[in-house]
């Protein structure tokens, strides 16, 4: 019989990590449009997903500050299955599509930060405090991993049979329910640091925003020009029926593994070129890639794909650790769930847009004018990206 501890905690938020978030139902967006909706309806949905998010990422925090643990992981899966019940559900129908995007963003905001929570709280309790940062980066792992995998997987059920997804992730979800119920609740889950409230929030943003005028502007910029720079990746998968389902897995594998590349690379890349440097080039290069479409041929869209994908995960890592010099301790989490705010809102806004520009101008247009655009903003982007460093150089002292 299974006997709960805390040791045995680590192993199981490994499986619910795994199967929780296993990313057989990555092409959602392919589904959609193979179910009669528009790009731009896609992008509205997207947006439905991205302001669900930011408005429950901090109710779902406070819920699992007032409940437990469990009752969070529990909430995300059932809005999983939810959501993946609608999708099914939907047979071409924009509302019930909109409803599913709203459990859809509930699941990942009741599990978000709950997991990892847990597990130091599990580690704490079960003597492992000092080995935390190897357990966690396994987890990290096996959530990259997972996601990898299941985006892999799915790749052979895009000709036709994307709603079978929607069934294994039900059952998948099932499954991650079964293995929370094993999961042993951690006695630390109660005694915490003070709780991050919306209050907290808009107050830190508007005092850190009245001391580092330049920080905000930094994100911005960053959040708004990145996720320009990722619309090639979502919308690709309007393009994936052309090709095999074997050659469809082996484009994810390949973009798998350049990412991990350029993750490696960013660590030596950065400490030669600090990130206000580095972004309007990388920007740059984006658009050049960008214009590659205008050949119009599969190989090169993959080529695009592959590329523009790269150039942003290089960047993301050496952002992230410029930021973190930049952001006092006390408040330091607080200024990391504003910058992640920020991608939603610029997601909410961007999204639509694209997709209706595909729809209009097509997908061959639409890209190799998002290219010259990022050529065109690259000299616009540095002299904005100068004032901000001097402006950083002259805020409050940087963070050691």
């Amino acid at each position: 019989m299974f006997k709960k501890s805390y040791r045995s905690n680590i192993g199981l938020l490994a499986g619910v990590e795994f199967f929780g978030f296993f990313g057989i139902v990555s092409f959602w967006l392919l589904f959609l449009h193979q179910n009669g909706m528009s790009l731009l309806q896609i992008g509205l949905l997207e947006s439905i997903f991205h302001a669900t998010s930011v408005l429950f990422e901090i109710p779902s925090g406070l819920l699992a500050d007032r409940f437990s643990y469990k009752s969070n992981l529990y909430l995300s899966r059932l809005a999983s299955i939810l959501s993946c019940i609608l999708m099914l559900a939907g047979q071409g129908n924009f509302w019930i599509y909109a409803l599913a995007m709203i459990p859809n963003a509930l699941a990942y905001n009741f599990d978000s930060g709950t997991a990892t929570a847990m597990l130091y709280d599990s580690a704490v309790e079960g003597g492992l405090k000092e080995h935390f940062l190897k357990i966690s980066s396994f987890i990290s792992g096996v959530a990259e991993a997972t996601i990898s995998l299941g985006t892999v997987l799915a790749g052979f059920f895009v000709h036709g049979y994307l709603h079978v997804t929607y069934y294994i992730m039900i059952g998948l979800s099932l499954l991650v329910m079964l293995l929370i119920s094993f999961l042993k609740e951690p006695q630390r889950q109660h005694q915490k640091a003070e709780v991050l409230t919306m209050g907290k929030i808009i107050g830190t943003v508007r005092q850190e925003f009245k001391n580092r005028p330049s920080l905000f502007v930094w994100m911005i910029i960053f959040q708004i020009v990145g996720v320009l720079m990722c619309m090639f990746y979502f919308y690709y998968q309007k393009e994936l029926p052309e090709l095999a389902g074997w050659q469809i897995s082996a484009v994810i594998l390949a973009g798998s593994g350049l990412n991990i590349l350029a993750v490696a690379l960013a660590s030596r890349i950065g400490k030669s070129w600090p990130s206000l440097k580095l972004f309007p080039l990388l920007a740059a290069a984006t658009g050049a890639v960008f214009i590659l479409s205008m050949l119009g041929t599969p190989l090169v869209y993959i080529l695009v794909y592959l590329l523009s994908n790269t150039l942003y995960a290089l960047y993301q890592p050496v952002f992230s650790n410029d930021l973190q010099e930049y952001l006092p301790s006390p408040v330091r989490a607080t200024m990391l769930s504003v910058n992640s705010m920020l991608f939603s809102l610029s997601m909410i806004v961007i999204f639509p847009i694209t997709g209706w520009l595909i729809d209009s101008l097509g997908f061959r247009m639409t890209f190799i004018s998002l290219g010259v655009f990022l050529l065109l903003l690259t000299p616009f982007l540095q002299q904005a990206l100068k004032r901000v460093a001097r402006g950083l150089r002259h805020s409050p002292e940087k963070i050691s």
